[in-house]
């Protein structure tokens, strides 16, 4: 009897714990990915100001070039850059040996004076600095392009300083991206020096010594558990900015993650009890008699998370009403288990944004058919221009095209097809059973839909497919870069066109 209530018990605290570190596991996993794409998109934004920002002073560049020894038309030229869209707090033009020709405002007076940061004269090139203090005594960063005349001679430079601790264009945009539940975003330079941060106190900060800084300036895009400066916890996401190498941090506390995770615990604990301790009195109370039933039930019962423990479970015999009621308890506890556990493959196999299967999914799915020697078709897809989508009409647009387009995907499919997003604005559809002149009417359907489908905000869109076919005893990996390459020809043949494997067919719209 003392075994079989130790026994119960323990198989108690088992599914309990099994339950609660799956579910940790998954909600971790979720927060550094959510991280990590929060801080690619807040990144993305950032380096389209500070695009637009070089841009500006490329047309300024070439604009002063003709007349740089005009002094009236350098200092038109600065005021017409400070006014265009106030994205710099001053501008000034300096000649080939850094000294400040025009500035403005007038009211800094730098005329004359030599440029702090002489590294734009040197390298000639559009340059976006790291963090420094000006002439004018203010922690700004320096976007710079230099100023050649129509035979190449270098003349100078024009630039305009962003001021870190005032209003400007990047606190303006990183305010934008408030998060919650103690979650927040900040961004440093290549030299670990904070340039935006919510709490304006920390900015001009350097971050020696942060495991996670060091992380984020050492690779283009990644997320990490990693202490933050205060030596908490954290779950963090990373993305550099091409143009300026500095680094965008999106971080949260692992404490929320465990908060949430506690809450759980106690909803669970609170349903999992009662049921508990109704067992474990039946097993006091009926002893030696339930002795063989209650040892089975307790052995399987220790495996719910198992797929076939349902089944297992079901096959004890039950007796007498309280075997039968154990059993009962099991079984339902088994399937709930196995309902939580299907919920979390289903969201580990599925894209967050369009529901679409994700690659982990499709390998899934692959390898089934593989076992079966199924062979199938592969359609590589490619939404055409898709940046100039996000550039154009930001990334929520970009988003709502990505769903709309997965729509369009699932409508034009067959029911036994699997519809994938392998990533970005790349989709891959995969036709069981299909041979290649199948495959190729489903791609051409498709690409008729989406050519002709009235999208919210962007107005109309094309794609591009690619069509190939996997037979017994071929990599998949081999068919999946064939479909890639006809993709990538029909792109290179104008787009909004399917090509296919056999006979190089090609479809135009």
């Amino acid at each position: 009897m003392a075994f079989a209530l130790i026994a119960a018990f323990s198989t108690l605290a088992n599914t309990f714990w099994v339950m609660l570190s799956t579910q940790r596991a998954e909600l971790v996993e979720n927060a550094l990915q959510t991280n990590e794409a929060y801080a690619a998109r807040v990144a993305d934004s950032l380096q389209g100001v500070l695009t637009s920002d070089l841009d500006r002073l490329r047309y300024a560049a070439d604009s002063i070039g003709e007349s740089f020894s005009d002094q009236r038309s350098l200092r038109k030229e600065a005021y017409r850059l400070l006014r265009q869209d106030r994205s710099f707090n001053s501008v000034l033009i300096a000649d080939a040996d850094g000294k400040v020709v025009v500035s403005a405002p007038g009211s800094m007076r730098l005329e004359g004076q030599l440029l702090q940061n002489r590294l734009p004269l040197s390298k000639r090139e559009p340059m976006i600095s790291d963090a420094f203090q000006s002439l004018a005594d203010h922690l700004v960063v320096f976007v710079s392009h230099p100023v050649f005349d129509r035979n190449k001679h270098y003349l100078g430079l024009v630039g305009g300083s962003i001021r870190l601790q005032q209003k400007n264009t990047i606190q303006a945009l990183m305010d934008q991206n408030v998060r919650e539940d103690g979650a927040y975003i900040f961004l440093v330079d290549s030299q670990r020096r904070i340039l935006y941060h919510p709490d304006p106190k920390r900015i001009d900060e350097v971050l020696i010594g942060s495991s996670l800084v060091d992380a984020a300036l050492a690779h283009s895009n990644g997320s990490m558990q990693a202490l933050n400066e205060s030596g908490n916890e954290v779950l963090a996401g990373y993305a550099r900015i091409p143009s300026s190498n500095w680094v965008v941090v999106s971080q949260q506390p692992l404490a929320s993650i465990q908060a949430s995770l506690e809450a759980t615990a106690k909803r669970v604990a609170k349903g999992v009890a009662p049921l508990g301790l109704f067992g474990l009195l039946m097993v006091w109370w009926i002893g030696r008699k339930i002795s063989v039933p209650l040892s089975l039930l307790a052995e399987n019962a220790k495996r719910l998370d198992a797929p076939a423990s349902y089944e297992r479970i079901s096959a004890i015999p039950a007796d007498y009403i309280e075997s039968w009621q154990i059993r009962r308890a099991l079984l339902l506890a088994a399937n709930l288990l196995q309902e939580k556990i299907g919920r979390l493959n289903l969201q580990a196999q599925s894209d967050p944004l369009t529901g679409l299967t994700n690659r982990r999914g499709m390998d899934e799915t692959i390898g089934l058919w593989q076992e079966t020697l199924r062979s199938f078709a592969v359609i590589s897809v490619d939404i055409d221009h898709f940046k100039a989508v996000n550039d154009t009409y930001g990334h929520g647009a970009g988003d709502e095209t990505l769903r709309e387009v997965a729509r369009l995907m699932k409508q034009a499919s067959r029911p036994d097809d699997l519809v994938c997003r392998l990533g970005g604005e790349e989709f891959a559809l995969l036709l069981p059973n299909s041979s290649i002149s199948v495959a190729k009417e489903v791609a051409e359907r498709l690409r008729a839909v989406v050519a002709s489908a009235q999208f919210e905000t962007v107005g109309h869109i094309t794609i591009s497919l690619g069509v190939a076919l996997w037979k017994t005893g071929e990599p998949v990996t081999a068919t999946f870069e064939k479909a890639d390459q006809l993709l990538y020809r029909a792109k290179a043949l104008g787009r909004n066109r399917v090509v296919c494997d056999n006979l190089n067919l090609q479809i135009a719209g």
